[in-house]
């Protein structure tokens, strides 16, 4: 009976050995099968995440092809308006260019014409010096002339007008040096449009610089004849004083005709050749107090 004991016990230990290997193998299966399965897990999780990086990398390279293609866009419009504005500009300066060699057109014609007229006798006196020589309405010795003609004939009676109304000296003398300097300037704005022209001339025309300086002085005289045939109170630009209302209209008509005498004599003299202008500088007032044009005349 011992024996069937020990017999049983060994079997049944040989079951529980079975039993333990089995149980190791399938622990060994299982631990190779969920390794397997981790790796596989892992290399899954990898492949996702390098697809979720280009996924992302779309999305940045769809955004900046976006991007780039609107920027494109606004290019193609900002480049658009420039070349609209650009033939716009060709336009206007096509325009601006024909106008100019028009207007040099017409400079032509008129200082041939003013040539044909009075060249003889200007040219002249451009090369000997002596504006005496001619019949000149406007030479120096005239200018002279008229300037002591309003100075000691038409100044006293306008004074006299003035002086009964107690017309201010000091305001009637500022007025008329004024009028002398308006006037000056204004004909120098006038030769220096001049000047502009016969610069233009002079690198087209082909002419010598004599010949240029010749017709340049020509306009000059030209524009000095028309001025001095023009109406006086034509040239006086209305209104000349600041507060007109507080004189009355005998007071007005004088200042009127003081002003437009002084500014018509002063439009001639400054398109003299040497300019022309009353000496304020030397100017000593006589006994009277009312002596306010100077003696003399000089060249500036």
């Amino acid at each position: 009976m011992g024996n069937c004991f020990r017999s049983a016990l060994k079997q049944k230990e040989e079951e529980l050995k079975s039993v333990k290997d089995s149980l190791t193998e399938m622990e060994t299966f299982y631990k190779e099968t969920l390794h397997e399965a981790r790796s596989a897990l892992k290399q899954e999780e990898g492949q996702i995440e390098s697809l979720e990086d280009r996924l992302i990398k779309m999305c940045t390279y769809q955004k900046n092809l976006y991007e780039a293609r609107s920027a494109l866009t606004q290019k193609d419009q900002e480049l658009k308006s420039l070349k609209d504005r650009m033939t716009e500009m060709e336009t206007l300066y096509k325009e601006k260019l024909h106008e100019a060699r028009s207007a040099l057109k017409q400079k032509d014609e008129e200082l041939k014409s003013v040539r044909d007229r009075v060249a003889p006798d200007l040219t002249l006196s451009i090369k000997t010096g002596d504006t005496e020589s001619m019949n000149n309405p406007v030479s120096k010795t005239k200018l002279t002339e008229m300037y002591n003609k309003l100075k000691l004939l038409q100044w006293p009676k306008i004074k006299d007008h003035l002086k009964s109304n107690a017309v201010n000296r000091e305001f009637t003398r500022d007025l008329t040096q004024k009028m002398f300097k308006d006037a000056a300037e204004e004909m120098e704005r006038k030769k220096k449009q001049i000047d502009e022209v016969f610069g233009l001339i002079e690198n087209s025309s082909g002419l010598t610089p004599q010949k240029v300086k010749e017709f340049r002085q020509l306009t000059i005289h030209s524009l000095q004849m028309n001025l001095y045939h023009s109406r006086k109170e034509d040239l006086l630009q209305s209104p000349f004083l600041d507060d007109e209302a507080q004189y009355s209209q005998d007071v007005m008509e004088n200042f009127r005709l003081l002003a437009s005498e002084c500014y018509w004599l002063g439009c001639l003299m400054a398109l003299n050749n040497p300019p022309l202008q009353p000496d304020w500088e030397n100017h000593v007032p006589g006994m009277d107090a009312w002596d306010i044009f100077p003696r003399n005349i000089k060249s500036v």
